[in-house]
C-alpha cells in the first residue's frame, strides 16, 4: 500500500465499540490507542494520506514522517494478515 490507496477492512473484521480491540473471524487483536485511532478511519472512501492527514490534525505535534511511516506499517502488516486490503 502506499499513500494514494484506499484501506478496507476484510468482510468479518470490525473495530470493537468500547475496547481496543480488532474484532476478526476467530480472533481478536489487540490494539494500541493509535492503533485503534487509524484503523477507525479505514472506511473504504479515505485514502491513506487522509488517514495520515487525519491523525496529525488528533495528534497535534506529531512529526509527519513518524505518523506516515507508522501508519503504513500497520496497514501493511494487517494486510499480511488479511484483516485489511487495499480497495479496487
Amino acid at each position: 500500500m502506499d499513500l494514494k490507496s484506499i484501506p478496507i477492512l476484510m468482510h468479518g473484521c470490525r473495530l470493537h465499540q468500547t475496547q481496543d480491540v480488532l474484532l476478526m473471524p476467530e480472533s481478536t487483536l489487540e490494539l494500541n490507542g493509535t492503533s485503534r485511532d487509524a484503523l477507525a478511519l479505514v472506511d473504504g472512501r479515505r485514502d491513506v494520506a487522509a488517514i495520515v492527514q487525519s491523525l496529525l490534525e488528533e495528534y497535534a505535534g506529531a512529526p509527519e514522517a513518524e505518523v506516515r511511516t507508522d501508519v503504513l506499517a500497520l496497514l501493511h502488516e494487517l494486510s499480511q494478515r488479511g484483516v485489511v486490503r487495499e480497495r479496487t
